[in-house]
């Protein structure tokens, strides 16, 4: 069974297949409450010319990896899916909007043995007070994962890893001072 989980490893990077990313599934354990909504991000790696707008950097590595959308798309719909899994109700119209720059949206898996995700994102709020928005909050946060073995069928689980560990640390520190 070894033998043929590493000839699929090896096949798959002779062979430089793409793989490609599916739906975020939250699973953050936090408690919320309250109206908000995230929009706005922006893809620097993407919007700097240095990767494709569905694209997450694998550096050196020869098997690329998409997402099924934009990434600015897919780090939204999972900060949006991570808040209303904890108790936030979501409403585009909210006086609270979380924006953000995803200054990077890693994967290192040279080697095949071991893999090491990065997201690292400067996440905004803004708030609507007496009819202006106002940004209350601004701060980079990052998040990692490393796995010690890493199958096309485990990828997108990995890679959702590093940024689920960004969106907490966010959250996280967000509540702490009291602007979530």
């Amino acid at each position: 069974m070894k033998k043929m989980l590493w000839l699929a490893i090896v096949l798959s990077v002779l062979c430089g297949c793409s793989i490609k990313m599916v739906s975020y599934s939250p699973s953050l354990l936090m408690n919320g409450s309250g109206v908000i909504y995230a929009h706005d991000f922006k893809y620097m790696p993407f919007e700097e010319g240095k990767l494709k707008s569905n694209q997450v950097d694998t550096g050196s590595g020869l098997n690329p990896v998409y997402s099924e959308m934009d990434i600015k798309d897919y780090v939204a719909d999972a900060l949006l899916k991570e808040l209303k899994f904890i108790g936030y109700k979501l409403d585009s119209s909210s006086p609270t909007i979380i924006s953000g720059d995803i200054l990077e949206y890693s994967c290192d898996y040279i080697g095949i043995t071991n893999v090491t995700i990065k997201a690292r994102i400067n996440f905004r709020v803004m708030k609507l007070v007496d009819g202006k928005w106002d940004n209350v909050y601004s701060k980079i946060h990052e998040g990692f994962y490393q796995a010690s073995k890493w199958t096309s069928m485990e990828s997108t689980l990995v890679i959702n890893e590093g940024l689920r560990n960004c969106i907490k640390n966010f959250i996280k520190d967000a509540q702490s001072v009291r602007i979530l």
